[in-house]
Protein backbone atom coordinates (compact mmCIF):
# COMPACT_ATOMS: atom_id res chain seq x y z
CA UNK A 1 0.00 0.00 0.00
CA UNK A 2 1.43 3.95 -1.02
CA UNK A 3 2.33 5.95 1.75
CA UNK A 4 0.05 9.03 2.04
CA UNK A 5 -0.59 11.82 5.06
CA UNK A 6 -4.03 11.59 6.87
CA UNK A 7 -5.45 15.66 7.60
CA UNK A 8 -8.80 15.66 9.94
CA UNK A 9 -10.43 19.24 8.87
CA UNK A 10 -12.71 20.26 11.81
CA UNK A 11 -15.02 22.44 8.91
CA UNK A 12 -16.31 22.12 5.74
CA UNK A 13 -14.16 25.48 4.65
CA UNK A 14 -11.09 23.47 5.51
CA UNK A 15 -11.69 20.46 3.77
CA UNK A 16 -12.81 22.52 1.10
CA UNK A 17 -9.78 24.37 0.90
CA UNK A 18 -7.51 21.22 1.04
CA UNK A 19 -9.71 19.94 -1.87
CA UNK A 20 -8.89 23.20 -3.87
CA UNK A 21 -4.83 23.05 -3.51
CA UNK A 22 -4.04 19.10 -3.67
CA UNK A 23 -6.83 18.45 -5.91
CA UNK A 24 -6.11 14.99 -7.47
CA UNK A 25 -3.44 14.26 -4.87
CA UNK A 26 -6.31 14.17 -1.94
CA UNK A 27 -9.40 11.82 -1.65
CA UNK A 28 -12.31 12.39 1.17
CA UNK A 29 -12.86 9.64 3.50
CA UNK A 30 -15.49 8.93 6.34
CA UNK A 31 -16.74 5.39 6.88
CA UNK A 32 -13.65 4.17 5.10
CA UNK A 33 -15.94 1.03 3.69
CA UNK A 34 -14.66 1.55 0.76
CA UNK A 35 -12.11 3.74 -0.07
CA UNK A 36 -8.79 2.10 2.48
CA UNK A 37 -9.62 -1.23 0.37
CA UNK A 38 -9.65 0.34 -3.13
CA UNK A 39 -6.23 2.46 -1.53
CA UNK A 40 -4.99 -1.13 -0.92
CA UNK A 41 -6.17 -3.62 -4.13
CA UNK A 42 -6.34 -0.73 -7.02
CA UNK A 43 -2.55 0.60 -5.57
CA UNK A 44 -4.21 4.22 -5.77
CA UNK A 45 -1.28 6.57 -5.57
CA UNK A 46 -2.85 9.73 -3.18
CA UNK A 47 -0.85 12.22 -1.38
CA UNK A 48 -3.85 12.76 1.05
CA UNK A 49 -6.57 10.84 3.12
CA UNK A 50 -9.01 13.82 3.83
CA UNK A 51 -11.35 12.44 6.95
CA UNK A 52 -14.35 14.54 7.16
CA UNK A 53 -15.99 12.67 9.72
CA UNK A 54 -15.64 15.26 12.37
CA UNK A 55 -17.26 17.92 10.61
CA UNK A 56 -20.92 17.96 12.15
CA UNK A 57 -22.62 20.13 9.69
CA UNK A 58 -22.35 17.44 6.98
CA UNK A 59 -24.26 14.92 9.75
CA UNK A 60 -27.97 14.69 10.01
CA UNK A 61 -31.36 14.23 9.26
CA UNK A 62 -34.37 17.13 8.75
CA UNK A 63 -37.35 18.57 7.40
CA UNK A 64 -36.71 22.26 5.79
CA UNK A 65 -40.07 23.43 4.18
CA UNK A 66 -41.10 20.75 1.96
CA UNK A 67 -37.81 19.00 1.76
CA UNK A 68 -36.52 15.85 3.77
CA UNK A 69 -32.60 17.03 3.90
CA UNK A 70 -29.76 14.31 4.82
CA UNK A 71 -26.56 15.13 5.56
CA UNK A 72 -24.00 13.12 3.66
CA UNK A 73 -21.77 12.02 6.88
CA UNK A 74 -25.08 10.22 7.75
CA UNK A 75 -24.48 6.81 8.63
CA UNK A 76 -26.68 3.89 7.47
CA UNK A 77 -27.99 3.17 10.85
CA UNK A 78 -28.87 6.15 11.63
CA UNK A 79 -30.96 6.26 8.52
CA UNK A 80 -32.51 2.92 9.94
CA UNK A 81 -33.50 4.87 13.46
CA UNK A 82 -34.38 8.08 11.60
CA UNK A 83 -38.46 8.45 12.83
CA UNK A 84 -38.39 11.23 9.70
CA UNK A 85 -37.32 9.09 7.44
CA UNK A 86 -39.46 6.22 8.50
CA UNK A 87 -43.05 8.58 8.18
CA UNK A 88 -41.45 10.11 4.85
CA UNK A 89 -39.45 7.25 2.89
CA UNK A 90 -39.94 3.89 3.99
CA UNK A 91 -38.16 2.56 0.92
CA UNK A 92 -35.21 4.05 2.22
CA UNK A 93 -35.28 2.82 5.29
CA UNK A 94 -36.08 -1.01 3.85
CA UNK A 95 -33.03 -0.37 1.56
CA UNK A 96 -30.90 0.37 4.87
CA UNK A 97 -31.85 -2.79 6.35
CA UNK A 98 -30.76 -4.67 3.79
CA UNK A 99 -27.10 -3.02 3.67
CA UNK A 100 -24.20 -5.09 4.18
CA UNK A 101 -24.20 -5.92 8.10
CA UNK A 102 -25.11 -3.99 11.48
CA UNK A 103 -21.24 -3.22 11.87
CA UNK A 104 -20.92 -1.90 8.10
CA UNK A 105 -23.89 -0.12 8.58
CA UNK A 106 -22.78 1.90 12.02
CA UNK A 107 -19.67 3.54 10.19
CA UNK A 108 -20.75 3.93 6.49
CA UNK A 109 -22.05 6.93 5.22
CA UNK A 110 -25.23 7.45 2.65
CA UNK A 111 -22.50 10.39 1.04
CA UNK A 112 -19.99 7.55 0.83
CA UNK A 113 -22.48 4.84 -0.85
CA UNK A 114 -23.34 7.26 -3.39
CA UNK A 115 -19.65 8.74 -4.48
CA UNK A 116 -18.63 5.32 -5.09
CA UNK A 117 -20.22 5.06 -8.22
CA UNK A 118 -21.34 1.33 -7.65
CA UNK A 119 -23.36 -0.44 -10.07
CA UNK A 120 -24.73 -1.76 -6.81
CA UNK A 121 -24.87 0.82 -5.04
CA UNK A 122 -27.76 -0.32 -2.09
CA UNK A 123 -28.56 3.85 -1.49
CA UNK A 124 -28.85 4.74 -5.03
CA UNK A 125 -31.99 2.89 -5.95
CA UNK A 126 -34.25 4.34 -3.64
CA UNK A 127 -32.69 7.83 -4.00
CA UNK A 128 -33.75 7.65 -7.42
CA UNK A 129 -37.26 6.77 -6.89
CA UNK A 130 -37.18 9.61 -4.25
CA UNK A 131 -35.91 12.05 -7.03
CA UNK A 132 -33.24 13.32 -5.22
CA UNK A 133 -30.86 15.99 -5.43
CA UNK A 134 -27.66 16.53 -4.32
CA UNK A 135 -25.86 19.69 -3.28
CA UNK A 136 -22.20 20.03 -4.17
CA UNK A 137 -19.95 22.75 -3.27
CA UNK A 138 -16.56 23.82 -3.74
CA UNK A 139 -14.56 27.04 -3.03
CA UNK A 140 -17.17 29.55 -3.53
CA UNK A 141 -19.46 27.56 -5.92
CA UNK A 142 -22.23 25.40 -5.05
CA UNK A 143 -24.53 23.46 -7.40
CA UNK A 144 -27.25 21.03 -7.56
CA UNK A 145 -27.69 17.76 -9.49
CA UNK A 146 -30.51 15.72 -9.81
CA UNK A 147 -29.34 11.96 -9.03
CA UNK A 148 -30.11 10.89 -12.01
CA UNK A 149 -27.60 13.09 -13.48
CA UNK A 150 -24.86 12.34 -10.98
CA UNK A 151 -23.36 9.01 -12.18
CA UNK A 152 -21.63 8.80 -15.32
CA UNK A 153 -20.11 5.16 -15.41
CA UNK A 154 -18.90 2.66 -12.97
CA UNK A 155 -17.06 4.61 -10.13
CA UNK A 156 -17.27 7.64 -11.63
CA UNK A 157 -19.72 10.68 -10.75
CA UNK A 158 -20.03 14.45 -11.88
CA UNK A 159 -17.75 15.32 -9.19
CA UNK A 160 -14.61 17.68 -9.98
CA UNK A 161 -11.95 16.72 -8.00
CA UNK A 162 -12.54 20.07 -5.28
CA UNK A 163 -16.10 19.51 -5.14
CA UNK A 164 -17.97 17.21 -2.66
CA UNK A 165 -21.18 16.73 -1.73
CA UNK A 166 -22.63 18.39 1.18
CA UNK A 167 -26.15 17.53 1.15
CA UNK A 168 -29.02 15.15 -0.34
CA UNK A 169 -32.50 16.23 -0.20
CA UNK A 170 -36.27 15.16 -1.64
CA UNK A 171 -39.44 15.86 -1.13
CA UNK A 172 -42.14 15.83 1.13
CA UNK A 173 -44.74 14.02 -0.94
CA UNK A 174 -47.30 11.41 -0.41
CA UNK A 175 -45.44 9.53 -3.56
CA UNK A 176 -42.37 9.14 -1.78
CA UNK A 177 -43.72 7.82 1.24
CA UNK A 178 -45.15 5.35 -1.25
CA UNK A 179 -42.48 2.70 -2.10
CA UNK A 180 -40.61 -0.48 -1.63
CA UNK A 181 -37.24 -1.92 -2.22
CA UNK A 182 -36.43 -5.37 -3.37
CA UNK A 183 -32.94 -6.69 -3.38
CA UNK A 184 -30.98 -10.54 -5.02
CA UNK A 185 -28.21 -11.40 -3.39
CA UNK A 186 -26.30 -14.30 -3.05
CA UNK A 187 -27.23 -14.35 0.78
CA UNK A 188 -28.66 -12.13 3.23
CA UNK A 189 -25.71 -10.03 4.67
CA UNK A 190 -22.83 -8.55 2.77
CA UNK A 191 -24.24 -9.43 -0.47
CA UNK A 192 -23.34 -6.64 -3.48
CA UNK A 193 -26.59 -7.47 -5.37
CA UNK A 194 -27.05 -9.59 -7.86
CA UNK A 195 -30.54 -7.24 -8.70
CA UNK A 196 -32.07 -4.66 -6.77
CA UNK A 197 -35.37 -2.62 -7.64
CA UNK A 198 -37.31 0.28 -6.02
CA UNK A 199 -40.89 1.36 -7.15
CA UNK A 200 -42.90 4.98 -5.82
CA UNK A 201 -46.41 5.21 -7.00
CA UNK A 202 -49.27 6.99 -6.53
CA UNK A 203 -52.64 4.95 -7.52
CA UNK A 204 -56.38 6.39 -7.54
CA UNK A 205 -59.23 4.71 -8.35
CA UNK A 206 -57.63 1.85 -9.53
CA UNK A 207 -55.15 3.66 -12.16
CA UNK A 208 -51.49 4.58 -11.51
CA UNK A 209 -51.10 8.31 -11.62
CA UNK A 210 -47.26 8.80 -10.62
CA UNK A 211 -44.66 5.93 -10.83
CA UNK A 212 -40.61 5.79 -10.46
CA UNK A 213 -38.75 3.03 -10.83
CA UNK A 214 -34.90 2.27 -10.41
CA UNK A 215 -32.68 -0.42 -10.74
CA UNK A 216 -28.96 -1.29 -9.81
CA UNK A 217 -26.38 -4.02 -10.62
CA UNK A 218 -28.28 -4.18 -13.86
CA UNK A 219 -26.34 -1.32 -15.82
CA UNK A 220 -22.98 0.65 -15.42
CA UNK A 221 -24.67 2.76 -13.23
CA UNK A 222 -27.82 2.71 -10.96
CA UNK A 223 -30.61 4.41 -13.43
CA UNK A 224 -33.83 5.00 -13.59
CA UNK A 225 -36.20 3.15 -15.37
CA UNK A 226 -38.11 6.02 -17.39
CA UNK A 227 -39.46 4.09 -20.29
CA UNK A 228 -41.33 1.78 -18.28
CA UNK A 229 -42.30 4.73 -16.03
CA UNK A 230 -44.32 6.16 -19.01
CA UNK A 231 -45.77 2.93 -19.82
CA UNK A 232 -47.74 2.68 -16.93
CA UNK A 233 -48.66 5.93 -15.83
CA UNK A 234 -52.32 6.97 -16.14
CA UNK A 235 -52.93 2.64 -16.89
CA UNK A 236 -55.58 0.51 -15.28
CA UNK A 237 -54.32 -2.16 -12.98
CA UNK A 238 -54.66 -5.83 -14.53
CA UNK A 239 -52.60 -8.96 -14.97
CA UNK A 240 -51.98 -7.85 -18.56
CA UNK A 241 -50.23 -4.20 -17.79
CA UNK A 242 -48.15 -6.10 -15.17
CA UNK A 243 -47.04 -8.87 -17.84
CA UNK A 244 -46.13 -6.23 -20.31
CA UNK A 245 -44.66 -4.21 -17.63
CA UNK A 246 -42.14 -6.88 -16.90
CA UNK A 247 -41.19 -6.96 -20.35
CA UNK A 248 -40.61 -3.54 -20.19
CA UNK A 249 -38.40 -3.35 -17.05
CA UNK A 250 -36.57 -5.95 -19.20
CA UNK A 251 -35.67 -4.53 -22.33
CA UNK A 252 -34.92 -0.79 -20.37
CA UNK A 253 -31.88 -2.68 -18.27
CA UNK A 254 -28.43 -2.73 -19.36
CA UNK A 255 -26.89 -5.63 -17.26
CA UNK A 256 -23.24 -7.57 -17.79
CA UNK A 257 -22.17 -11.20 -16.69
CA UNK A 258 -19.49 -11.74 -13.79
CA UNK A 259 -19.04 -14.28 -11.12
CA UNK A 260 -22.56 -13.29 -9.60
CA UNK A 261 -24.91 -13.73 -12.27
CA UNK A 262 -25.23 -14.24 -16.28
CA UNK A 263 -26.92 -10.95 -18.35
CA UNK A 264 -29.87 -13.34 -18.82
CA UNK A 265 -30.52 -13.89 -15.45
CA UNK A 266 -30.03 -10.20 -14.20
CA UNK A 267 -32.38 -9.18 -17.03
CA UNK A 268 -35.17 -11.77 -15.82
CA UNK A 269 -34.65 -11.47 -12.34
CA UNK A 270 -35.69 -7.76 -12.76
CA UNK A 271 -39.21 -8.60 -14.37
CA UNK A 272 -39.64 -10.61 -10.84
CA UNK A 273 -38.49 -8.19 -8.69
CA UNK A 274 -40.43 -5.58 -10.25
CA UNK A 275 -43.48 -7.60 -10.36
CA UNK A 276 -43.24 -8.31 -6.44
CA UNK A 277 -42.82 -4.85 -5.36
CA UNK A 278 -45.74 -3.95 -7.41
CA UNK A 279 -47.53 -6.01 -5.69
CA UNK A 280 -46.53 -4.83 -2.81
CA UNK A 281 -47.07 -1.47 -3.00
CA UNK A 282 -50.70 -1.93 -4.21
CA UNK A 283 -52.25 -5.25 -3.25
CA UNK A 284 -53.11 -6.35 -6.42
CA UNK A 285 -53.84 -10.27 -6.88
CA UNK A 286 -51.47 -10.24 -9.15
CA UNK A 287 -51.25 -13.93 -10.88
CA UNK A 288 -48.26 -15.59 -9.38
CA UNK A 289 -46.79 -17.14 -13.16
CA UNK A 290 -46.55 -13.81 -14.54
CA UNK A 291 -43.73 -13.13 -16.20
CA UNK A 292 -42.18 -16.05 -14.92
CA UNK A 293 -39.96 -19.53 -16.04
CA UNK A 294 -36.86 -21.36 -15.39
CA UNK A 295 -33.82 -19.73 -16.26
CA UNK A 296 -30.41 -20.93 -14.92
CA UNK A 297 -28.61 -18.36 -12.70
CA UNK A 298 -25.40 -18.40 -14.20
Amino acid sequence: MNQFNYISPKNKEEALRILKEERVKACIVAGCSNVLPDIRDKNLTLKFLVDISDIEELRGINKKKDKICIGPLTTIAELINSELILKESKVLIQAAEQFADPLVRNSATIGGNLVTASPAADMAVPLLTLDALIEIESVGQKREVKLRDFFLEPGKTVLQDDEMIVGIEFEQSDINKNGYFIKLGQRKAMAIAIASLAVNLEVRQNKITRIRIAAGSVAPTPIRLTTAEEFLKDKEINNKLVEEAMDRVREEVEPISDIRASIDYRRYVSGILFKRAFKKLTNYPIDQLIGEKIIKKL
